[in-house]
């Protein structure tokens, strides 16, 4: 795909992949660094932030709102059309407190906002400077209260909470009802079927075979059947030998991807985190690990430690066509470092989601370098993994029903209805759990890839509980109290 894209540009405070295949690289102030306010908010959190960073930019980067608008100035200039800039006219007039005219119109039009000012918030004006507490109608929120309490009418077409779906589009791919399907691809099962004998759900198959495998043809294939004769099916893929459910959960050591080159982020982030970094196979301080049941690795004759291959389905992962090109084939094969966890059941296993993954050059320098750090040479970006990625065995399933133009519900920055996707709401570019995938021992996991990793021979954690130390532990005999 890329070098089918005339230039690629990057924003970003760290030197991540995308900026390493990119041609422009646009250098963000972090949040310690902002020259300007920035505000933010979530579901679960009940107080609303207001703030601007302490510091001066370490490095020639910018706030990222100065980025955006410094670029529409350029445009107009380049182009003589003002409209791009003048889009940004605040900003661009006062660097550090024009943002508060946009920040004063996002709170104005929001309800669990509205009310509040925002030099008022920065000045403290409801307790601790830059905080107030969002306008929920209870403390803890509780959802749908207006609903409930108040016989407000839910943001429905109906005003009600619906069982039933008389959308068209839901009628003909089965989902007017709320009904079970089978993972387009995680399941020993024909793959999304729709699992009920409701005769009033009559989805359209669109004459797709029910052995048509294709990811495209999987996801808008509508077949119901009943549960005794889904059962007799089966998935191609599981017969083929990919019998483990891949799970990839956000890690606690993390951001979803920001810091994972963090020395000590990384050394906290895995069972392998080593500052000395004695085994030079480390890409950087430490490993990316897959957690597994006890139970089937060793049946695979996988000791703890040991390096694994973890491959998905190969008509398009790691990407499609992968067999006509090795080079990039062998950069793309997960590779990943097992670590026992008997929370995970058999057939199950979980790698934490969007570690830095490996390049070409990365590859290149792991492969060459004397200490082997997977640090590429030119752009210095860190690699958390020796080959491969998460996204060499996850994809987006691209469900029609959420893609609809006839979907009806509240809009998210406003208080009013619209039909249609919504980003973030609908969006269809996430990674999901439902993915099957094949592992295969690649190395043993004591240094240079011989004999077993030294940790997994002392029969510690819970696999092993039999043994003196485990029992201590149990026992409680790591704590000692003095002068009690």
């Amino acid at each position: 795909v890329n070098p089918k894209i005339d230039c690629i540009v990057a924003q970003d405070v760290e030197m991540t992949s995308t900026c390493e295949y990119s041609d422009l690289i646009f250098p963000a102030n972090t949040w310690m660094e902002y020259q300007t306010y920035e505000t933010t908010a979530s579901c679960s959190n009940p107080y609303l932030h207001v703030w601007k960073g302490g510091i001066d930019p370490v490095f020639n980067t910018r706030d990222d709102v100065h980025i955006l608008a410094e670029t529409a100035e350029a445009l107009s200039k380049e182009t003589g059309d003002r409209r791009y800039a003048d889009y940004w006219k605040f900003i661009l007039d006062d660097k550090v407190n024009g943002v508060k005219v946009y920040l004063q119109r996002l709170f104005d039009s929001s309800t669990t906002t509205r009310g509040y000012n925002v030099d008022d918030i920065i000045n403290g004006k409801y307790g601790t400077p830059g905080t107030a507490l969002m306008l929920f109608r209870t403390y803890p929120r509780i959802p749908f209260w207006e609903n409930t309490h108040d016989n407000m009418p839910f943001w429905t077409d109906t005003g009600r909470l619906n069982a039933y779906c008389d959308i068209p589009e839901a009628i003909k791919h089965g989902e007017n009802f709320i009904v079970h399907r089978e993972g387009p691809e995680a399941t020993p099962y024909l793959p999304n079927v729709i699992v009920s004998t409701n005769p009033l759900i009559r989805p359209d198959d669109f004459g797709l075979n029910p052995a048509a495998m294709h990811w495209d043809e999987r996801t808008i294939r509508n077949i119901k059947k009943g549960w005794g004769e889904v059962k007799q099916t089966q998935n191609p893929l599981w017969k083929d030998g990919f019998q483990f459910y891949l799970l990839t959960p956000k890690s606690r050591h993390r951001v979803h991807s920001q810091w994972s080159t963090v020395d000590w982020h990384i050394i906290w982030d895995s069972s392998f985190g080593d500052p000395f970094r004695k085994d030079k196979r480390l890409p950087g301080f430490g490993d990316h690990q897959l957690h597994m049941n006890p139970d089937d690795a060793k049946a695979m004759n996988i000791n703890m430690g040991d390096y694994v291959y973890v491959d998905a389905n190969p008509a398009d992962r790691p990407f499609t066509n992968w067999q006509n090109d090795p080079r990039r084939a062998k950069v793309a094969r997960l590779m990943l470092r097992v670590v026992f966890n008997t929370s995970y059941p058999r057939g199950v296993v979980m790698t934490k989601h969007a570690p830095f993954i490996a390049t070409e050059k990365t590859v290149l320098a792991h492969e060459t370098r004397p200490d082997g750090r997977a640090l590429s040479a030119d752009t210095g970006y860190q690699a958390n993994l020796r080959y491969g990625c998460q996204q060499s065995c996850t994809r987006n399933w691209l469900m029609p029903m959420h893609q609809t133009d006839t979907l009806f519900h509240k809009a998210k920055l406003k208080m009013g209805f619209m039909f249609g996707g919504e980003a973030d709401n609908h969006a269809v570019n996430t990674v999901p759990k439902e993915t099957l995938v094949r592992i295969v021992k690649a190395e043993d996991g004591g240094p240079g890839g011989k004999g077993t990793w030294e940790p997994a021979t002392r029969g510690l954690g819970p696999e092993s509980e039999s043994t003196p130390i485990n029992q201590l532990y149990l026992a409680g005999g790591f704590i000692r109290v003095d002068g009690a």
